[in-house]
């Protein structure tokens, strides 16, 4: 079949390649160039480090004060949840964002660099920008590994120019329901085979229910409580067919966020929908996909992808009967390697 060889040997776009317009994310905005931050990270000089390259770099103004504010820095062992860091905006007013929070989740084995490019990324989320293929912080854990590419580049720096001199969308409403949070994944895949690598199980499977979690709770210096709280939600599963690995039957699948806090590119699931996952297992017995490429929804057309990547979308409308054979190619080509050693 033709499309074996398209989705397997998809590879990453030189990231010189990216398109050069603005990534904004919705309309969203600090209400001026001049943006008060508190910094309350553990890993501070990273932080620090990644706040400055924005306030030096753009014409952002940052002011760092020591009380609750604008925007506000920290970090914390948030455990397996799948993303190494989040940025969620807690209040606005129109488009202009009253309160964000960025944060990474040092449960992650990230460099020192690693640790400066995830804040980097979520602070350029609470100064409005989406993610964009360009080298820069705002690629990583979607394009390219963040430990490598964790500064701002001058394609942010554009980004933040057009949108501050023109206030893009001030005053005007984000439509209801809009995700209000980013993350930056620790898993990167950029092709079909390495997110069946990342997967110690691909299974289809149907939600048979949705329940809330207690909220992950973290205690940060300068938050609205003393505490940062993420809502969490279990997803259980009735196990379809195994595709790859050994076979689950039913599961419970970790979710991050509920129906208000719903994050870009993963919100909540429904009862009754269809998936192929690609999943790894969690200390308490639970599952997580892999990464967003890991979650793709079986609809009345054909796949549903939940990524935006190049690859995954090239699986959109086809028959699942096409991603099972892809594996199952890949699986026999790679017992046929092992069987020559």
């Amino acid at each position: 079949m033709k499309w074996n060889r398209i989705f397997l040997a998809t590879v990453l776009i030189a990231v010189v390649a990216a398109p050069a317009f603005a990534h904004n994310w919705g309309c969203w905005t600090q209400p001026d160039r001049t943006v008060y931050v508190r910094n309350t990270a553990t890993y501070s000089s990273q932080a620090q480090a990644a706040i400055n390259e924005w306030s030096n770099d753009t014409i952002i103004n940052v002011n760092n004060v020591s009380y609750h504010t604008e925007v506000s820095v920290y970090d914390g062992n948030y455990g397996s949840t799948g993303w190494g860091g989040l940025a969620s905006i807690e209040s606005a007013s129109g488009c202009n964002i009253t309160h964000c929070h960025s944060r990474l989740n040092y449960y992650y084995s990230y460099t020192s660099n690693g640790k400066r490019g995830v804040q980097c990324q979520e602070f350029g989320h609470c100064l409005g920008l989406d993610h964009s293929n360009d080298g820069g912080c705002m690629g990583g854990g979607y394009y390219y590994d963040i430990n490598s590419y964790y500064t701002v580049v001058s394609h942010n720096i554009n980004d933040i120019s057009n949108k501050y001199y023109n206030k893009h969308g001030n005053g005007s409403e984000e439509p209801e329901g809009a995700p209000l949070v980013h993350a930056t994944w620790y898993n990167n895949p950029v092709t079909l085979a390495e997110t069946a690598d990342l997967a110690t199980s691909i299974v289809v499977a149907k939600v048979g229910g949705i329940y809330d979690a207690a909220d992950i709770v973290m205690p940060i210096p300068g938050t609205e409580d003393e505490f940062d709280r993420i809502p969490n939600q279990r997803v259980a599963f009735e196990g379809v067919r195994t595709i790859q690995g050994g076979r689950l039957g039913d599961f419970e699948l970790f979710h991050t966020g509920n129906e208000s806090f719903i994050l870009a590119g993963d919100p909540p699931y429904e009862v009754g929908e269809t998936y192929v996952l690609f999943l790894m297992p969690r200390e308490d017995g639970s599952y997580l996909v892999v990464s967003p490429e890991g979650r793709i929804r079986v609809g009345d057309r054909g796949l549903e992808p939940m990524s935006e990547r190049e690859f995954a979308l090239r699986l959109r409308d086809l028959p699942i009967e096409a991603l099972e054979l892809d594996l199952a190619e890949r699986r026999g080509m790679q017992g046929a390697v092992i069987g020559s050693k």
